[in-house]
């Protein structure tokens, strides 16, 4: 090699290494800033998690998605390159829909323009091929977010009628003596009340959220992997209405008080475990494995 040659490997190595400091930098100042410019969005997302059954389980979606951001760290890296302009495109719309939900007082878009702010630095940053190695990490935290009110309205009272309508029609089909109201189910023993906590709406986003990164760990063809999270919704509210039909049957045979008791709570938790057990099974229908390198 030439004294040329070695200088100019010397003066790339050198460039990389002030690019990739300058990089560090870069992000821990924005990463700083928009702590400090989001700690209230962040305040307000803990205690929503804290407040609501809901959310509950928001409290483990930052980790998941960065143990998933880990798991591509490698490939990541690999792939950073020249940033993008459309990243720049993003970090202004998602500041601006900040701004713009601090004026309105809107709590839920704030979130929302958290999550696609790190897509914009990521492609400002790092360019297109290394955000499309995290796109799903970054994207995951999304489920850490409420659901629009207006929307959780809507969808909790579709699945409270369908949970009360069909639960209650498969526990007549077995023999218990009951009559329907509306949300409400009259038994010789007394009635039982579809309330909103019932409506499988807690199950269902948590169930979601595990489809999707059930479906992102497998390692298979795309829609097998979509047909495992579209699942989910299935899953959950066929789960509901079991536990609907079961709490129907536990009233009639022993009375509302003991469907109201302990058996309601145990029968929440059950649910989930009913469901997730039913991901097992679509995902062992559908020969999927486990995601340990590149896709079948």
């Amino acid at each position: 090699m030439t004294p040329s040659a070695k200088e100019d490997g010397a003066g790339a190595r050198a460039a990389s290494s002030r690019w990739s400091a300058r990089t560090i930098v870069a992000v821990v100042v924005i990463a700083v800033l928009a702590a400090v410019a989001y700690r209230q969005v962040f305040a307000t997302l803990v205690r929503t998690w804290e407040a609501s059954a809901d959310y509950s389980h928001g409290y483990i979606i930052p980790p998941i998605a960065v143990f998933l951001f880990w798991r591509e760290w490698k490939k990541f890296v690999a792939a950073i390159g020249r940033g993008s302009w459309w990243g720049l495109t993003l970090i202004v719309a998602a500041l601006a829909g900040y701004i713009l939900s601090i004026r309105a007082g809107v709590f839920m878009t704030q979130g929302y323009s958290f999550v696609i702010l790190l897509f914009g630095i990521a492609l400002f940053i790092f360019g297109r091929r290394a955000t499309a190695k995290v796109w799903f990490p970054l994207a995951y935290l999304f489920f850490m977010l409420p659901i629009p009110p207006f929307l959780v309205n809507e969808v909790s009272f579709a699945l409270k009628e369908f949970a009360a309508r069909a639960g209650s029609a498969i526990a007549h089909q077995l023999g218990v003596p009951l009559v329907r109201s509306g949300m409400t189910i009259h038994l010789p023993a007394g009635s039982l009340r579809i309330a909103d906590p019932c409506s499988g709406l807690r199950s269902l986003i948590a169930l979601v959220a595990l489809g999707a990164l059930f479906a992102y760990l497998s390692r298979g063809r795309h829609w097998k992997r979509v047909v495992l999270f579209l699942s989910a919704v299935p899953l959950a509210v066929g789960a509901n209405v079991l536990r609907i039909a079961v709490l129907c049957v536990v009233a009639g045979i022993w009375g509302v008080d003991a469907a109201l008791g302990f058996f309601h709570d145990f029968s929440g938790f059950l649910l989930f475990v009913v469901a997730f057990l039913g991901f097992l099974v679509v995902r062992r229908a559908l020969r999927l494995g486990g995601r340990s390198g590149e896709e079948a």
